[in-house]
């Protein structure tokens, strides 16, 4: 009536696009079940057993994620039991990782607590499933040590005389 436009009814915005830089605050006193998607960043206080997919996370010291995370960046403070796969990962001191991290740049402070394999993400993996075969002479066991080397050991071991 007055100059406004009418919405359509029929047209639904179901888009998930960030409007603005305001982080998603997830407190410490709030458990989510389920995956949690956002284009923006997170700040974890809390858990969640589930999987996420954000642009940036960082988990606080009393936040837990039981699950597969995914991100651009991630600083973990808190505990992820799961793998973490993120362009760049700064793991601080008080962090638990229970999982394996796949990373581009990744940063571990001292004291943090890691149990799993950490993976840069843009090597290959060059796996020979059918390694070539030795010969019989090389596969001849060699002692490294012998009988009257004992109590020797290779740092103070003397040189051989020239002769």
């Amino acid at each position: 009536m007055f100059g406004k436009k009418k919405q359509n009814k029929n047209t639904t915005n179901t888009s998930l696009r960030r409007t603005n830089s305001t982080p998603s605050i997830i407190s410490q006193d709030v458990r989510l079940t389920g995956t949690l998607t956002s284009q923006g960043e997170v700040q974890l206080d809390g858990r969640i057993d589930g999987d996420l997919k954000v642009q940036h996370l960082v988990i606080g010291t009393t936040g837990i994620v039981e699950g597969v995370v995914e991100a651009k960046s991630v600083i973990v403070k808190g505990k992820i039991i799961g793998s973490l796969n993120a362009s760049e990962v700064t793991i601080k001191n008080s962090a638990h990782v229970h999982g394996d991290v796949f990373h581009d740049t990744l940063s571990i402070e001292a004291g943090a607590e890691i149990e799993g394999n950490l993976k840069q993400r843009f090597e290959k993996e060059n796996i020979d499933l059918n390694p070539p075969k030795k010969d019989a002479q090389d596969s001849e066991v060699k002692p490294l040590i012998n009988d009257d080397d004992t109590g020797l050991s290779f740092v103070n071991k003397p040189a051989p005389s020239k002769k």
